[in-house]
């Protein structure tokens, strides 16, 4: 690895940034369960909570993508605190069902923005053949935050102190949104303060609208990314979204004991099997290991949703494990296949994560049709589509491999 190109100052500020996102989107899959019995939601009122949050990212990624390309990096990524700032404060002031949908799609907004934002720019801060590799990394800290995010929200609903104040009693969850607050506003300060380097474009590079965008819809690149990215949110959100509920309405399990501590060891096997993808993906091809992660995946699934209590929770915490390095995989791999106009290209793919929306969306329509188990059925369907794409890539740079 060629450590003389890596910027490790703009590096740690993107890997905070990943920690941000990554808190703040996947606490709602613990939340939910609360949320139906706030507001005494049916399945598909509730599906509508994430929905409103991913359908964001279809919305302006692609927006972003394209400002990103004429702006600096630092004004986008201070537009999208200021609207996850507001988003978090109207659901403080309000707490309504309408408040919540209008509060979860301001703050998709902002992590929409920053995604785009920040996969750009890491991959100028290490250079393109280091991208899969640190790319990895900050899947590790996204899952990290997603291992604490359920258990400080566990936390928050066990504390005495907590429902001791009338203004949290009915509603835990109204902390958790205090605490992003904070945590937006200490991070703003941070990136403030950083000098980060410019996602600069030479002038064949820049966007033109029109022909850049029939450029793009004319590779098959953007429709296999995109869907790509498409599937692996849809997968990933439709365990966070519908595990504990799976857990309780087959097992009999507590969604707010076991269903949560069963999401934060999915989350935290994900940092873990980080770690290992650190080391694989520097001595086996990407292709492969997306072929390994997908496939082993997609027996786990099969296993948790037709297996007795034991084989379902455990093959549930071991999905975390198992599709560790997908993320890392499909966005190195797509950037990876085209040549210019990276900030457009990385609108495209994230436009993908509104599959974080539509999977939990159809598995509650299936589901209310059928049952839970069938409509989960969806996450087996998008792992198979993901082994597809290691078939299908053919990137011009490659992960950089350790030559033995």
């Amino acid at each position: 690895m060629n450590t003389s190109s890596i910027d490790y100052l703009s590096v740690l500020i993107v890997m905070m940034i990943f920690f941000v996102i990554s808190f703040i989107t996947n606490i709602i899959g613990p939340l939910v369960p609360d949320f139906i019995q706030s507001f005494d939601l049916s399945f598909v009122l509730a599906s509508f909570l994430p929905l409103s949050f991913f359908i964001a990212y279809g919305l302006f990624s692609i927006p972003s993508g394209i400002i990103l390309e004429k702006t600096g990096n630092k004004q986008m990524i201070f537009f999208a605190f200021a609207l996850s700032f507001v988003g978090a404060l109207t659901i403080i002031i309000f707490k309504t069902y309408k408040s919540l949908l209008f509060s979860f799609f301001l703050i998709g907004t902002g992590m929409a923005i920053l995604q785009v934002v920040i996969n750009p720019l890491l991959r100028v801060s290490v250079s393109p053949q280091n991208f899969a590799f640190f790319s990895v990394i900050g899947q590790l800290v996204f899952g990290f935050a997603s291992f604490l995010s359920p258990i400080f929200y566990k936390s928050i609903v066990q504390s005495s102190e907590v429902n001791a104040y009338s203004f949290f009693a009915d509603s835990p969850w109204v902390l958790i949104y205090l605490s992003f607050l904070l945590l937006l506003a200490l991070v703003s300060v941070i990136v403030y303060v950083v000098k980060l380097p410019s996602i600069t474009f030479s002038e064949g590079e820049k966007f033109k609208f029109g022909s850049t965008f029939y450029d793009f819809l004319r590779e098959r690149n953007s429709y296999i990314f995109f869907f790509g990215i498409f599937c692996y949110v849809g997968v990933e959100q439709g365990i966070n979204n519908w595990v504990s509920k799976f857990l309780y309405q087959y097992h009999g399990l507590d969604p707010n004991v076991v269903g949560t501590e069963v999401i934060s060891a999915f989350w935290g096997n994900l940092t873990l099997g980080t770690l290992v993808t650190l080391i694989l993906i520097k001595t086996v091809d990407g292709k492969v290991l997306l072929h390994i992660y997908s496939l082993a995946s997609s027996v786990l699934i099969l296993c948790a949703l037709f297996g007795n209590l034991e084989v379902s929770v455990l093959s549930f915490k071991l999905m975390g494990f198992s599709i560790s390095g997908i993320w890392s995989l499909i966005i190195s791999l797509g950037l990876n296949s085209v040549t210019k106009n990276h900030g457009t290209f990385t609108g495209i793919l994230l436009t993908g994560i509104i599959g974080g929306a539509i999977f939990p969306f159809l598995i509650a329509f299936i589901s209310q049709i059928s049952e839970l188990r069938y409509g989960m059925l969806l996450i087996f369907l998008g792992l198979l589509y993901i082994s597809y794409i290691g078939f299908y890539s053919k990137p011009i740079e490659k992960n950089s491999l350790l030559k033995f």
